[in-house]
C-alpha cells in the first residue's frame, strides 16, 4: 500500500508512462517495501520478493503500454492491473507462506498496522481508486485534496472513539469553504458522490479498527 499509493505520487505516475526509469523506480520501492515489511525471513523471501516486484513491474508496464489501446474508461484497466498484483501475492503467499512462521501479533500491533493501512486507505488510496480514472475529477480533487484527507480522517478518529453519530459533521467544513469560494460542491454531482462515499468509507474503515480495541478501551 506505501509502494503503489503513498510513495506513487502523481509525478511517478506520469514519468512511468514516459521513460523505463519510472517503472523501474516504482519496481524498486515495491520490492524495499516488501523485504521491509518481511526483514526477519529475508533469506526466505529475497528471491520470491525479487521475482514478485519484476512481475508488478511488468504488470504496470502492460497496463500503461496497452491500456489505453483498448478505448475503455481507464477504471477497467487500473481494477485489471490492481487484480493481477493481489493474484501474484496470493500466489506467492501460498508458495512460501508456510516458511514464514511469526509470533502471534500483540493486540497493540494489530491496532498500530490497521491504523496505518487506514490512513493510507482514507487518503492515496481513496483518491487514486475511486476518483483519478475519471478525468473530469481531477480539478476537483486537486482542490479539495487537503481538506478531504483531514476530514476523512477525523471521521475515522471519531468513529474509533465511539463517536460516529457525529461523523457527517466533518462534511461541513468544505461545504463551507464551498460556498465562501463559490465552488458550490452541491452543484456537482460526483462531488456529492465523493462526499457520501467518503463518510461511509471512514465510519466503516472506523468501526472495523474500533473492533480491534480492548473491551476497556471501547
Amino acid at each position: 500500500m506505501l509502494a503503489d499509493y503513498i510513495l506513487q505520487t502523481n509525478w511517478l505516475v506520469a514519468r512511468k508512462g514516459q521513460a523505463w526509469d519510472g517503472l523501474a523506480l516504482h519496481g524498486l520501492m515495491v520490492f524495499a517495501m516488501s523485504m521491509l515489511a518481511l526483514a526477519r525471513f529475508a533469506p526466505i523471501v529475497l528471491l520470491p520478493i525479487t521475482i514478485l516486484a519484476l512481475l508488478h513491474t511488468a504488470q504496470d508496464w502492460v497496463k500503461i503500454h496497452y491500456g489505453s489501446r483498448l478505448k475503455l474508461p481507464s477504471i477497467y484497466s487500473y481494477m485489471a492491473d490492481q487484480f493481477s498484483h493481489y493474484t501474484m501475492i496470493g500466489v506467492t503467499q501460498v508458495l512460501i507462506g508456510t516458511l514464514l512462521l511469526p509470533d502471534a501479533p500483540t493486540t497493540g500491533e494489530l491496532i498500530a498496522a490497521a491504523t496505518g493501512a487506514s490512513v493510507v486507505i482514507l487518503t492515496r488510496f481513496y483518491d487514486v481508486t475511486w476518483w483519478s480514472n475519471w478525468l473530469d475529477m481531477l480539478p476537483y480533487m486537486a482542490r479539495w485534496r487537503n481538506l478531504g484527507y483531514a476530514e476523512r480522517l477525523t471521521m475515522f478518529a471519531l468513529t474509533v472513539a465511539g463517536l460516529f453519530y457525529l461523523a457527517p459533521l466533518c462534511i461541513l467544513p468544505r461545504l463551507f469553504e464551498g460556498w465562501r469560494s463559490k465552488h458550490p460542491i452541491w452543484k456537482e454531482r460526483r462531488g456529492l458522490w465523493e462526499i457520501g462515499l467518503g463518510v461511509v468509507l471512514s465510519v466503516f474503515v472506523g468501526l472495523l479498527v474500533r473492533s480491534l480495541l480492548p473491551a476497556s478501551l471501547r
